[in-house]
């Protein structure tokens, strides 16, 4: 029946001497409150309201008092600030052609962004006048400041920023494919420059290797089919006593050089692995986890903490693997590593590799771990790769200064300042992209952290309540519009 519409519409527009634009649709307004319009291009303003189709080409306007919650096909999310213009250049929801532009030309939104950021992290981008914004499947802010609306804001709150970042580390060096899960949280795919948390599982894909930098410059490798997990990692340079690293390597290939954490509290940092724990004297060190060492964390197997499968562990298979890559090799390329095996101690120095079958058997000193193994698949000791100093550098600026405030609550985005440069901020970080350049803030401001234009992320728990509060302006869904020559 919808068809057969738009049909007759197209009959009659052509009839009567009428010019009709088919636009795509590629979304729809969800709730409007205060006048809000549409145009799209060569076209006439309109009305935006409740249920009315969105399409590529088309500039939206919000007025002085009022805001619109727009929603995408691949379930992104928006809410568009009052005093804001918003055009959509082009987006496209189909499987292997995902791609999302938009502008950004005053004003600001609040995003929840849906599958096209997800399955292509860089096929969705925001441009604005002074940056252009990445985005990597993400619940962010955007906002244009300009003369002191932002800064009033922020003085009329009497709230004071915070620095909340729980951003511990970037990826520096990617190829192929890798992803990261936190607990309780959807997998996210990674990027360079993307952020990694707290208790984050990292985890490399076929053919793939990712290098991992962290807040105190300790560097990790990961070679390809490897799966390694931050369980906790807190680094306080003037408070040394507080600091604090711990991983849990589960399987595949590791190489890692420890940094400041390492350095100013050995003791402080160590690696659980499924056959020892390893503890650090300043270190270069690579690792590789093959066959029965896997961790049950990767693969539980209840069999093997039976009776039956300690003796088997202990006394059989150790005949069979020795050499095959089937159990944990450790490899000291600087400084030395103590393998911790229940109340004894194994020290292990530099230049030298030891074998372990299972936490049950002692390490075998052997001349170097097998060839085959390596290589591990081409990925790079991490104290050889070329790592951006300002990873983690942030600025002391206070004050709220004209430009594009960008803070990210959950994922990943990249901000392109007019001079080239990128900043990637994580959760709880924020950019300001100036005129001039983009710098990463080391805090949120008060008037984004508490910003009273609904956010996307909540829109399903609130939108009984938003009905009621708002109220919305209803009208019917159009997809094709025709103008008169």
């Amino acid at each position: 029946m919808k068809v057969f519409n738009k049909l007759i519409m197209g009959i009659l527009c052509a009839g009567a001497s009428f010019a009709c634009l088919a636009a795509v649709e590629v979304g729809q307004v969800s709730y409007v409150r205060g006048v809000v319009t549409g145009q799209i291009d060569g076209q006439q303003p309109r009305i935006i309201g409740k249920g009315i189709g969105l399409h590529n080409g088309e500039t939206l306007n919000t007025g002085s008092r009022a805001f619109a919650l727009i929603k995408f096909d691949d379930g992104t999310k928006m809410t568009l600030r009052p005093n804001t213009t918003f055009r959509i250049e082009h987006v496209n929801a189909q499987e292997d052609r995902e791609n999302a532009l938009f502008s950004l030309i005053r004003g600001g939104l609040r995003a929840l962004t849906g599958t096209i950021s997800k399955f292509n992290p860089n096929a969705f981008r925001i441009s604005t006048p002074v940056a252009t914004i990445g985005i990597r499947g993400t619940e962010f802010d955007a906002r244009l400041c300009e003369g002191i609306e932002c800064e009033e804001e922020e003085r009329a709150s009497g709230k004071t920023a915070q620095r909340e970042t729980r951003v511990v580390g970037r990826i520096s060096l990617l190829r192929g494919k890798a992803s990261a899960t936190e607990d309780g949280q959807k997998t996210r795919v990674l990027n360079v420059g993307a952020a990694v948390y707290e208790r984050d599982q990292v985890q490399t894909g076929i053919k793939s290797f990712v290098v991992i930098g962290f807040n105190d410059k300790t560097r990790v490798t990961l070679s390809p089919n490897s799966a390694f997990r931050i369980e906790e990692h807190e680094f306080k340079p003037e408070q040394p006593d507080e600091n604090n690293s711990f991983f849990s390597f589960l399987q595949g290939g590791l190489r890692l050089v420890t940094g400041a954490i390492g350095r100013l509290n050995q003791k402080a940092f160590r690696v659980a692995t499924p056959t020892a724990t390893i503890g650090i004297r300043g270190t270069g060190f690579d690792l590789l986890c093959e066959g029965v060492c896997v961790s049950t964390n990767a693969m539980h197997d209840p069999a093997r903490d039976s009776l039956l499968g300690k003796f088997i562990n202990f006394f059989v298979k150790p005949a069979f693997a020795l050499g095959d890559g089937n159990g944990m090799y450790a490899k000291v390329w600087s400084g030395a590593i103590e393998l911790q095996l229940g109340s004894k101690t194994v020290l292990l120095k530099n230049g030298r590799t030891a074998y372990l079958k299972n936490n049950f058997s002692q390490p075998q000193l052997i001349p170097d771990i097998p060839a085959r193994l390596r290589s591990m698949d081409g990925a790079p000791r991490p104290d050889k790769v070329n790592i951006q100093e300002d990873m983690f550098s942030e600025s002391d600026q206070t004050s709220i200064d004209p430009g594009l405030y960008v803070n990210v609550r959950k994922g990943d985005v990249a901000v392109q300042g007019v001079d080239g440069n990128t900043i990637n901020i994580g959760s709880g970080e924020a950019v300001l992209a100036g005129p001039s350049r983009a710098i990463r803030l080391g805090f949120v401001p008060v008037f984004q952290k508490f910003d009273r234009i609904p956010d996307p992320a909540k829109i399903t728990l609130q939108s009984e309540k938003l009905i009621n509060l708002f109220g919305t302006r209803g009208a019917g869904k159009e997809s094709i519009e025709c103008t008169v020559r």
